[in-house]
């Protein structure tokens, strides 16, 4: 059965779910003429009532509980074997047993369900105040079979749990094939373009510096152009590189890094520590606006990938009339958090705005990026099963908030 806070609850839920049980129980009676008939779960320490049927007011419903030491389906559940009795009085093994006395029975049957697996699940039982002809073939045989067809439809239930846990395992691989495929096609078109394009650069500089460095006369100025190209090249290079590194590593996270709650003011001073060329070149301001800062959701990693893409985003798209003032903000209501990055930036064209978060969906053409950074925030909120969302006005800035 399902593992739950109690196992017995999910127990009794599976008997409900057998539809002939309440058939079951009725022929029991009529056959018996016993009064009271019942499904029971029984444990080293619990008895359960799966199922009841009540004709004789015993005053025990579906999901009532008794001391599993009163009963005799305690005594079954260690050696396995049927219990019949026509008649406590009569019986010598029973006359002055406890659970009758207790409980004013003079007749009993009890049968134990035994599982396919060979695990002891309780029993089909029936009592009543008044004898009853028990011990005869016709009335065991019935009890067996109703106590195996139950074991069946347990174990079917078992089954049907475990394929739908299997389809479920593998419709998100199948999910997270896809996805790697896809980013594998994505992967190999970078590879074929955007790392070309600076190889070939950085190629045709070096025969160009080359050429210079072998004339007589050399010309530094020329030379010193040609260097700061390389170094340019070499640049888009090594972020192109950086950025299909992160793309592959997203979805490789720890259990321990899935438990971590980073602090929003520390991740902030990580990033403006890669970023300080960036940040003091552009004379750009951060602030932090956090009444709780713990951020549970995203591990360590991933959410200093999301910051940096952001903020470094917001300073390269910076308007050229002002200095870039960044707010990172985060908020908690209703039991989600809200964590934006707003900027006073140039701000994305409408019909921009649906496509900012796909691979090489470059912003504005005139400034250097390699498109996957976007692409990348978007997957590790996705994986967070978490919301992008980005509100934009031309000239003014951009806000991106994500909801998690």
């Amino acid at each position: 059965m399902i593992e739950t806070q109690d196992e017995l609850l999910k127990d009794l839920e599976a008997i409900r779910q057998i539809p002939i049980v309440p058939t079951m129980l009725e022929v029991i009676c009529q056959t018996t003429g016993m009064g009271f008939a019942a499904i029971t779960r029984v444990t080293e320490d619990r008895w359960l009532a799966c199922s009841v049927r009540d004709e004789v007011n015993f005053g025990l419903e579906a999901g009532g509980e008794l001391q599993v030491e009163t009963t005799l389906c305690n005594e079954i559940r260690s050696h396995r074997n049927p219990i019949v009795i026509d008649n406590v009085a009569e019986d010598p093994l029973y006359s002055d047993h406890h659970t009758p006395r207790i409980y004013g029975l003079q007749s009993y049957i009890s049968i134990p369900i035994i599982l396919k697996n060979g695990d002891f699940f309780g029993t089909l039982c029936a009592i009543d105040s008044k004898p009853a002809s028990l011990n005869n073939s016709k009335v065991i045989n019935t009890f067996k079979l109703f106590a195996e067809l139950i074991a069946f439809h347990l174990q079917s239930i078992d089954m049907l749990e475990q394929s739908h846990k299997v389809a479920t395992e593998l419709r998100q691989e199948n999910e997270g094939l896809a996805s790697a495929n896809f980013d594998l096609g994505n992967f190999v078109y970078t590879a074929s373009h955007d790392l070309k394009s600076p190889v070939a650069n950085i190629a045709g500089l070096i025969e160009e510096l080359s050429d210079s460095v072998s004339k007589e006369n050399l010309n530094r100025t020329e030379i010193k152009q040609i260097t700061d190209l390389i170094k340019s090249s070499l640049k888009r290079f090594s972020t192109t590189i950086r950025d299909l590194t992160t793309l592959v590593e997203i979805d490789k996270v720890s259990d321990e890094e899935k438990s971590e709650k980073p602090d929003l003011h520390e991740m902030v001073e990580a990033v403006k520590q890669d970023l300080q060329s960036m940040i003091l070149a552009s004379g750009a301001q951060l602030n932090v606006i956090a009444a709780d800062a713990e951020v549970a959701g995203f591990s360590k990693k991933n959410l200093k990938s999301i910051l940096g893409n952001l903020i470094s985003n917001a300073i390269k798209y910076r308007s050229p009339d002002r200095a870039p003032k960044i707010n990172i903000k985060l908020e908690k209501y209703a039991g989600r958090s809200y964590l934006s990055v707003q900027d006073n930036g140039l701000g994305i064209p409408v019909e921009k705005q649906e496509s900012v978060f796909t691979m090489f969906g470059r912003i504005h053409e005139h400034i250097e990026g390699s498109g996957i950074g976007l692409y990348i925030v978007k997957r590790m909120v996705d994986n967070a099963q978490g919301e992008i969302k980005v509100s934009s006005v031309m000239h003014e800035g951009t806000t991106i908030t994500i909801i998690f």
